[in-house]
């Protein structure tokens, strides 16, 4: 009798174990991450940023200067100040030294939409021309309108969810427009991504540096060259619109940022809010 227990137990135990061993385990796959960001205060209150678009290339000897100059406004404002620096123009081309070819198409489209720059380095702050005839590059003397920029009331907020798989590089992301007023200017969103620390040739006052670091390389557009039109400009109302993007294998999609700003439709231009958010945490 009790043998036959044991052997009842030692069955049970067996085809336990059988079914057990055998049960499906589903893959282990990698859940894409989520980034999101809204541009407010430790209050709640959507704040004012201002974008600078930095107008270079690697044979501007005197383009360091100007994107150091940068670096000591971001250390000034923090994130409220977005930058872009836009590898476009003659400066632009590779040096014998440069590993990469950081300008692009969409590059030198910007810079003829944006208009030509008197003199590198040079930089867009809002799009705005600040009273001037139709330019709106200047040679760095951009704290002062940086400063003005920031001061005035936001009218929209713009606020950023990226989602990217690491297996396949997609990227997809969603902006967020928000009214704080009622708007009737036509207005356009133009998202773009970036890439921070790219190391590579560039040559400065004291010659070639090869393993010089370029900030904030403008990499591609996700949105139209001059925005896409948004519809909705009501107090009070909201729009989402929603991009695809997957980024090239050689770029580090840990430097990398998307952009998204909305501003006034052509041929005005003017940036009313600009938003910034890493690819992935």
């Amino acid at each position: 009798m009790f043998a036959n227990s044991i052997k009842k137990i030692s069955l049970f135990a067996l085809l336990f174990f059988t079914f057990t061993a055998c049960e499906e385990i589903p893959p282990d796959i990698d859940p894409p991450s989520v980034n999101t960001t809204t541009p407010i205060d430790s209050t709640g209150e959507i704040l004012r940023h201002v974008l600078i678009e930095e107008f270079t290339g690697v044979q501007c000897v005197n383009c360091p200067e100007g994107a150091q100059l940068i670096e000591n406004l971001i250390n000034t404002h923090g994130d409220r100040l977005v930058a872009v620096s836009l590898h476009a123009g003659f400066f632009a081309e590779p040096l014998s030294e440069s590993q990469y070819d950081l300008s692009t198409d969409e590059g030198e489209q910007l810079d003829a939409l944006i208009g030509p720059a008197e003199g590198y380095p040079s930089a867009a702050i809002n799009r705005n021309s600040f009273g001037t005839a139709s330019n709106i590059q200047f040679s760095p003397t951009w704290a002062g309108y940086v400063a003005d920029e920031l001061a005035i009331p936001p009218k929209v907020g713009v606020s950023i969810t990226n989602s990217f798989n690491n297996t396949t590089r997609d990227l997809d992301v969603e902006v967020t427009v928000d009214f704080l007023e009622t708007l009737t200017d036509g207005l356009s969103l133009s998202v773009l991504i970036t890439e921070n620390d790219i190391v590579d040739a560039q040559i400065d006052l004291s010659g070639t540096v090869e393993d010089y670091k370029h900030k904030h390389v403008f990499r591609a557009m996700l949105s139209n060259i001059a925005g896409d039109a948004i519809e909705v400009q009501e107090v009070g109302t909201g729009t989402t619109k929603s991009f695809n993007f997957t980024l090239p294998a050689e770029w580090n999609v840990d430097k990398c940022k998307v952009v998204a700003f909305v501003h006034q439709s052509a041929p005005e231009l003017d940036v009313l809010q600009v938003a910034e958010l890493s690819v992935k945490d």
